[in-house]
């Protein structure tokens, strides 16, 4: 592809037909210079124009808002309505006395109480089958405000009896707001998707719909892929939270209309094939648990060894990796990487590596620490019972880049012998 031609492995920009073989959603949108169409996946934050070849990278300011286009039969004078649906995806974590159980979830639901039964519960698979578009100022039609998250999504994700969950985390979860279109043709109520008239028991009337309405701003932006300090084009893969600049060695995040800096350390490599791979370093105040330092962690984890003086005073961090990866391979990262409390020598360079991009935030990390506490800490019960109480406040947050070897199948640290295998690290983009 076009990116792969400009750009190094995994830094690179993606474009529009390679992004959308391994998703379900795409999302019509056009790009920011010249104007061409492009269809992108929905987590595709970087991309090159396979026209004018400019890079972009898209702004999101908190979910995004989207809608279903109609089918092209659809009368010209018809008065459309958009209703909302709540579109949820992602792990979550169910922490119980037997284990922690993840559950990968991807659902989307009526954000409307007290509709006609003949409405759609969920959007189904129209919204997989069919480009989505992004709502402009120019989008004809009337939108209805939907209700709270909390409200429709209460429980839809869960699929265990509460009473044996100790608590639960949604890790690398993705809401999105898409409109579906319906208008009313002689008191019949027609799917504007299919241009289909829905069956019903009694005529509609259109007061069924006199709602609160709201016309959803503009909360996507695009910035040029260009590094704000130096001119040199910005490298990225299509979902990376972090673009690098490998002209001036830094980082950079999309934030509003801008780029924000990111502070960033390397483990040295030891060879040049060796892969980089993001993580998270996080140290937190936790209460009413008293896990401050090294030597506490040991000793509420039960780990099999003799406590050194000098891990009283050393600060206890957790990691987390800053990459989606299978659910099984990530808990399994959370533990081993925190319980071996690595302090590595770093440096802040942009290594002639390949890097494996940064797609879980900073404040996805924060939420696994106590995912990792219930994974580590003895005895389970009684941690169990503590932990839905259990406060967690970051105190500082540091992205670290660490070489794994490389192997035919597998990517493995060489001080700790933690291997990761290749396709199930390919294959995180689809989580």
């Amino acid at each position: 592809m076009a990116g792969q031609k400009i750009c190094r492995i995994q830094f690179s920009a993606t474009s529009a037909e390679k992004n959308i073989r391994h998703i379900n959603y795409a999302i019509q949108y056009q790009c920011p210079q010249c104007g061409a169409p492009v269809t992108l996946g929905e987590e595709t934050r970087f991309f090159v124009c396979e026209f004018c070849r400019v890079r972009s990278c898209i702004s999101q300011k908190g979910f995004p808002r989207y809608y279903l286009p109609c089918a092209p039969n659809v009368p010209a004078e018809a008065q459309l309505i958009y209703l909302p649906y709540w579109r949820f995806k992602g792990v979550r974590y169910m922490c119980t006395a037997s284990g922690i159980i993840p559950k990968f979830t991807d659902i989307s639901t009526l954000a409307m109480a007290d509709m006609p039964p003949q409405i759609p519960f969920s959007l189904g698979l129209r919204s997989q089958a069919m480009p989505m578009k992004l709502i402009r100022p120019d989008t004809q039609g009337t939108f209805f405000r939907p209700l709270p998250t909390a409200m429709v999504l209460k429980e839809k994700t869960s699929g265990l009896n509460p009473d044996e969950i100790a608590f639960k985390e949604d890790i690398g979860e993705t809401f999105s707001l898409i409109y579906a279109p319906f208008y009313i043709s002689r008191q019949h109520l027609v799917d504007g998707v299919t241009n289909q008239v829905l069956p019903q028991e009694k005529p509609i009337s259109p007061e069924i719909f006199d709602r609160n309405r709201v016309r959803p701003g503009i909360e996507t932006h695009f910035i040029a892929g260009i590094c704000p300090a130096c001119g040199a084009d910005l490298e990225g893969s299509g979902d990376s939270l972090a673009l690098v600049c490998r002209n001036c060695h830094s980082l950079w995040r999309a934030r509003g209309k801008n780029f924000a800096k990111i502070k960033f350390s390397t483990v040295p490599p030891a060879h040049k094939d060796d892969i980089m791979l993001p993580f998270w370093r996080i140290s937190a105040n936790i209460s009413p648990l008293n896990l401050a330092s090294h030597a506490d962690l040991a000793r509420m984890a039960n780990l099999p060894l003799a406590i050194p003086r000098e891990w009283e005073k050393k600060p206890v961090h957790f990691w987390s990796p800053a990459f989606k990866v299978r659910p099984n391979i990530f808990l399994r990262l959370l533990g081993q990487l925190t319980s071996a409390q690595l302090a590595p020598p770093l440096s802040q360079t942009v290594e002639d590596n390949v890097y494996q991009p940064v797609n879980l935030p900073a404040s996805e990390a924060v939420e696994t620490i106590r995912i990792t506490m219930a994974a580590l800490l003895k005895p389970r019960k009684e941690i169990l019972e503590r932990l839905p109480e259990t406060n967690v406040v970051p105190r500082s947050i540091s992205l670290i880049f660490m070489p794994f070897n490389s192997s035919q199948h597998d990517i493995i640290h060489p001080d700790l012998g933690i291997g990761i295998n290749k396709k199930a690290l390919a294959l995180s983009g689809n989580l």
